[in-house]
């Protein structure tokens, strides 16, 4: 493994700062297992990208450690290269690496994950391609694996972020302080170049893993390498109603519910049929307001992980 380079970039803000110390403590235990080891954490997510895309081409793997907005970072640093993204889940929602069933807070698994990884085949995940599409959007786009929240959703992660609540437990909490003044949204989209609809939605989501929110499964049957995304959306329920859709979500019992569709697609164009500003969040980190296309960049991104022995695991727990 001598001939093996791995960025290390650690979010120092995430979870009070234990992704920082997490973060030592797996770059010292790939440098006892014989992996070279750059550290490119820095102060803000600006300068960390810089220093990684600086030396990204000497790289074999970039590890990001902390939680889905991290993730993110590591995804649009590495997407379209042959640089490997590595996680070590450290933050406060780490859902994507639930999908992958890594282990939060466990510098030891997480750094026998990631060595067992390296000496296995390259495995390509999708990517989601976010950028604004208004006639005064900017080029700019941002990069998200697991999913982007557009409805009630979207509202409850704005309302999540700037929380004080206890992380296991923000985003329960922002679902109640954010129901009562709730009402549907009134979208209109162009699903893969397709004439223009209207729907009002009380959620709308856009999944390629299909967990987010402390582990909700939105798309249980959820696949990040097969080059689609699953529209869902929630339509006809009222606040009491929702109320109880959620708990549901959890244990991914509610896609059979009235009012609860999931579409495959490639490429959607989505905005609001009035002036409200709202903003889109992806993997739990705020992105550009409406309108927005997205589209899945099929493999775009290679992992460090084993997906077969993940869907193995699923299967022996019974997961859906």
């Amino acid at each position: 493994m001598s001939r093996l380079r791995v960025g290390l970039l650690s979010n120092p803000s995430a979870a009070q700062g234990s992704a920082h110390r997490i973060g030592r403590q797996v770059g010292h235990l790939l440098r006892l297992a014989g992996v070279s080891v750059v550290d490119l954490s820095a102060p803000s997510a600006a300068v960390a990208r810089a220093r990684a895309e600086e030396v990204r081409d000497t790289l074999t793997a970039l590890v990001v450690v902390g939680g889905d907005g991290t993730v993110s970072l590591g995804a649009e640093i590495v997407a379209g290269t042959p640089v490997r993204l590595g996680i070590v889940p450290a933050g406060s929602g780490n859902d994507f690496a639930r999908s992958l069933g890594l282990s939060a807070g466990d510098p030891e698994e997480s750094t026998r994950v990631l060595l067992r990884a390296l000496s296995r085949p390259v495995v390509a995940i999708d990517a989601i391609e976010i950028r604004s599409a208004g006639e005064h959007a900017l080029a700019h786009r941002s990069l998200a694996l697991g999913n982007v929240n557009l409805g009630f959703d979207a509202l409850v992660n704005a309302r999540a972020h700037g929380s004080r609540t206890a992380r296991g437990a923000r985003y329960s909490a922002a679902v109640l302080r954010e129901l009562p003044a709730f009402s549907p949204l009134p979208f209109w989209l162009e699903i893969d170049g397709g004439e223009r609809i209207e729907l009002d939605c009380t959620v709308l989501t856009l999944c390629s893993s299909g967990i987010y929110g402390g582990g909700m499964q939105m798309v249980p049957d959820a696949r990040i390498d097969d080059g689609v995304l699953e529209l869902v959306s929630v339509t006809g329920l009222g606040r009491r109603e929702l109320l109880r859709f959620f708990p549901r979500v959890f244990r991914g019992t509610h896609t059979g519910l009235e009012g609860v569709a999931i579409q495959p697609l490639r490429e959607l164009t989505v905005g609001l049929r009035h002036g409200r500003d709202v903003r889109v969040y992806a993997d739990g980190e705020p992105r550009c307001l409406f309108p927005m296309t997205a589209r899945v960049l099929p493999g775009a991104v290679r992992l460090l992980a084993d997906l077969a022995a993940v869907r193995e695991d699923d299967a022996a727990r019974g997961a859906p």
